[in-house]
């Protein structure tokens, strides 16, 4: 896919993204710490019937199961040298499980370089990382990027131009906080300016996921539209998780994450999904609140 065409597209629409991956592969088995890319290799018809079921609940985008299929990040897991064979097989899968129409974005998140203070890595590092993934996952037919979590805009920029230097769409989120004098990353990047940097840095469309509930991201989507005119994504997370004798769990229900995603795309969102414990049937919600609302 052309960036112009992506952006025809949800400049027509607002897009409806998929839910949190990782949290449903646990839902079905993924042992607490395991990589999701292990499966990829190891069952993937669970990742396959994962992404299946976004798409049948209404996802018109799914993320491939790459989020940690950096070079580095494989090999801290026991899957050195195989950052290629991951990702590939990873495209293959996503793409098996969709329709016709369904866009697949390889997804990268960040590398587990860390920069300096907090680091001893060079942003050049980090480039060649991602340059391998992501030339890994252009090769094989992914339509678009979805940089993701991102917590330190020097790497989300670094993410961002090495996307853009493929020809493909790319977006961008990073994951922010709410303070007092308003949302930071964990690193203290100040929301709009790290939201513009990744457009000028080449980025279709930028936004936020993860981290947050739907009426904090509600509040973030407001104050970016406030202040620039840049296509939006939104993917919070079921509420803030809560650790039971069953595990993690994720407050929220379908009903109020779908109402808050509504309220998103009217004030400006124009990709909109979930994070970590949104399930098939929170995008499903979300769709029929969307319909219900005119917005598809």
């Amino acid at each position: 896919m052309q960036p112009d065409a992506f952006l025809q597209m949800i400049d027509q629409r607002v897009l409806l993204l998929d839910g949190g991956l990782g949290t449903l592969l646990i839902s079905m088995g993924l042992e607490q710490g395991r990589a999701p890319e292990w499966w990829v290799v190891e069952h993937p018809q669970r990742i396959y019937q994962a992404h299946r079921a976004y798409v049948l609940a209404g996802s018109e985008l799914i993320h491939t199961s790459t989020f940690g299929a950096s070079p580095g990040k494989l090999a801290s897991v026991g899957l050195e040298g195989r950052c290629q064979e991951i990702n590939q097989a990873a495209v293959y899968l996503a793409r098996e499980a969709c329709e016709p129409t369904t866009l697949v974005a390889g997804d990268v998140g960040p590398t587990g370089l860390l920069l300096p203070p907090l680091g001893k890595a060079t942003e050049q590092e980090i480039g060649q990382a991602l340059q391998e993934q992501m030339e890994a996952l252009a090769q094989a037919g992914v339509d678009l990027f979805s940089i993701e979590t991102m917590f330190d805009l020097r790497e989300a920029r670094v993410a961002v131009m090495a996307a853009s230097g493929l020809g493909l769409p790319v977006m961008a989120s990073m994951t922010f906080e709410s303070r007092k004098r308003g949302y930071f990353t964990i690193m203290g990047d100040k929301l709009v300016p790290s939201l513009t940097a990744l457009h000028q840095a080449g980025a279709q469309a930028v936004g936020f996921n993860c981290s947050v509930t739907p009426d904090v991201m509600t509040g973030m989507v407001h104050a970016a539209r406030m202040e620039i005119e840049v296509p939006l994504v939104a993917q919070p997370n079921a509420g803030q998780p809560q650790v039971s004798a069953e595990g993690i769990r994720y407050p929220a229900s379908a009903e109020e994450f779908a109402r808050h995603l509504v309220e998103m795309a009217l004030d400006g969102a124009r990709l909109v999904g979930g994070c970590c414990g949104t399930d098939p049937s929170f995008i499903q919600a979300a769709l029929l609140a969307l319909e219900a609302a005119e917005l598809r």
